[in-house]
């Protein structure tokens, strides 16, 4: 079996910390959250249940964004929208919520679409930031934990569709594979 980084408990006080974090910054203004898809929604779920003990008035909403094939970034990011209005966001302070930072190229992507679109504001929120990752192209505004620069799967995270069901995250062995 391959190496745990994050238990079920300590990742509830990741995400515990975060909207914690995220409520001080947004105090009697509407919250877009806008989870990227797929690997985002047990963070996002466990984030906006934490963020609701703040009082904070939020909306959730989705984009179905791909960059990876296997356990490569493939270099392209393909933006779906799940709204079928592409005015979702205009005037809206958005908080986009992904589960890891990686490369940095889906977040700024994701991020310029937004503006595009006419949002009020934009920040980002990663569970997991990936050791050794430049700065150079973004640095997210909120991140729970660093991890080691290494291929992870559970809470969300998968390795071509499988893993996601994990209530942990944990480095994906080469026999996984």
């Amino acid at each position: 079996m391959s190496e745990v980084l994050y238990s079920a408990n300590e990742l509830e006080k990741v995400v515990a910390d975060l909207a914690k974090a995220i409520a001080a910054d947004f105090p009697d203004r509407q919250l877009l959250l806008l989870g990227l898809l797929k690997g985002c929604q047990p963070f996002l779920a466990d984030l906006s249940r934490q963020l609701s003990r703040y009082q904070l008035d939020l909306a959730i909403d989705y984009l179905q964004v791909s960059s990876y094939i296997g356990t490569a970034s493939c270099g392209r990011v393909t933006i779906k929208p799940v709204t079928v209005d592409e005015s979702f966001c205009r005037q809206r302070h958005v908080l986009v919520v992904d589960d890891i930072f990686d490369t940095g190229l889906t977040l700024k992507e994701v991020m310029a679409w937004l503006k595009e679109k006419g949002a009020a504001s934009v920040k980002s929120c990663v569970l997991l930031r990936k050791s050794g990752c430049s700065d150079e192209v973004l640095t997210p505004d909120y991140w729970g934990a660093i991890i080691p620069d290494a291929f992870v799967v559970g809470y969300g995270l998968d390795y071509n569709e499988q893993y996601r069901e994990l209530p942990y995250i944990k480095i994906l062995g080469a026999d996984e594979q």
